[in-house]
């Protein structure tokens, strides 16, 4: 009688420990970027590339999910893996495809693990998203120190290939251990009835149009950040200061908006706030060059980003949890980081490429403002529009 509930929560642990590890794997090519620039000879634009390819995949991830969840877990971590021991023995030409078949399995783990909580936790799906994506950021959080540490001891190879290990771990829990209760004959049919009808007219155009813009930001910052600290002549420390920035503000901010969440505050000024947060943080990021500056632009991005997105999807949520939605939050990471290098390149000025998650940071607000104004309304009723 006792093993359920034992079983329960082991399966709960490793899922958050997935999660988590989606998170570090997400921002451990951002924090080790500098390595990887010199690594491969990389200049700007083709880094650009590189992430543009990897967060490129994990939209073609989120399409690729179906009826049975665990399934897609099991599936995304073993080609997580297959991605990260490729990128750790790859060339300078061979690392693309790798890192599109990483990015691939982070987008089929992240949407697989996001629905399988969604629907587990359906009366507080909002409250359960911003908590996984509170693991997620401390994931994130703890990967550019980490990675700062392995990389004076040991070298780019040995952390991907530790990745790899891990993602082999999961991926072989998922397939003893978890089971799918949510396969069923409806969830098939919804699933096949998907790949033959890629639809966006389940949404409202605003959020459709907004969901795009939080994770690109987050995607830029994470790619370019360590890069940029490095160029201003800033100190090793200083550059892993601000990843690590980065990643805290946006944990904390996943931390607190889980609380005033559980206290049944309004979400939409919690959104409206954050959103603010986001402007100023990126507007302060640019303004200066120095490490006073800097820092606190960092930080207040991250903090500022933390609960928009999962605030987004369960309003997105609320209208269909078809993976058609995911797939547009994926084309923001792909997009924005690709944009930022091609600017960096094109004006020998990482920050002048900066100006993109800038630009995208002001869209967002003025979409979000309208979207807060939308998820007032009845589903039925927003549906209609």
């Amino acid at each position: 009688m006792k093993s359920a509930p034992v079983a329960g929560w082991m399966s709960r642990i490793v899922i958050y420990l997935g999660f988590a590890g989606t998170g570090l794997g997400m921002a451990l090519p951002g924090s080790v970027l500098p390595a990887l620039l010199k690594e491969w000879s990389l200049a700007d634009s083709q880094a650009g590339f590189f992430f543009f390819l990897g967060w490129l995949g994990t939209s073609i991830g989120a399409l690729l999910v179906r009826a049975s969840r665990a399934r897609s877990l099991a599936l995304g971590s073993f080609l997580i893996a297959v991605g990260a021991f490729g990128m750790a023995y790859a060339s300078r030409w061979t690392c693309f495809g790798f890192m599109a078949i990483y990015g691939i399995g982070l987008g089929m783990t992240m949407t697989a693990v996001s629905l399988l909580q969604a629907s587990r936790n359906a009366s507080q799906r909002g409250l359960e998203l911003n908590r996984l994506n509170l693991i997620w950021a401390l994931g994130a959080c703890i990967c550019p120190p980490l990675a700062a540490h392995s990389l004076l001891i040991a070298s780019v190879r040995t952390i991907f290939s530790a990745v790899g290990f891990f993602f082999v771990l999961i991926c072989l829990w998922t397939l003893a251990c978890e089971r799918d209760p949510l396969l069923t004959h409806e969830n098939v049919v919804t699933s096949r009835s998907l790949s033959r009808n890629w639809t966006l007219a389940l949404w409202p155009l605003p959020i459709i149009l907004v969901i795009f813009l939080p994770t690109g930001i987050e995607a830029s910052m994470g790619a370019w950040i360590a890069a940029y600290v490095q160029r201003t002549h800033q100190t090793l420390s200083t550059t892993v200061t601000a990843g690590a920035c980065f990643w805290i503000g946006l944990m904390l901010s996943r931390t607190l908006s889980s609380f005033i969440l559980s206290l049944r505050r309004s979400e939409q000024i919690v959104l409206c706030q954050s959103l603010l947060t986001v402007v100023v943080g990126t507007l302060l990021l640019i303004a200066t060059t120095a490490s006073a500056g800097i820092l606190p632009g960092v930080f207040l991005v991250g903090f500022g980003l933390g609960p928009v997105y999962p605030l987004l999807l369960a309003t997105a949520l609320r209208y269909s949890d078809r993976t058609p939605i995911f797939f547009i939050a994926g084309l923001g990471s792909a997009f924005l980081p690709w944009l930022t290098g091609i600017v960096s390149s094109a004006t020998s000025s990482l920050r002048l490429g900066l100006l993109v998650p800038v630009t995208a940071s002001v869209l967002m607000l003025g979409l979000g403002l309208r979207v807060t104004g939308l998820s007032s309304k009845p589903a039925q009723d927003l549906a209609g529009n």
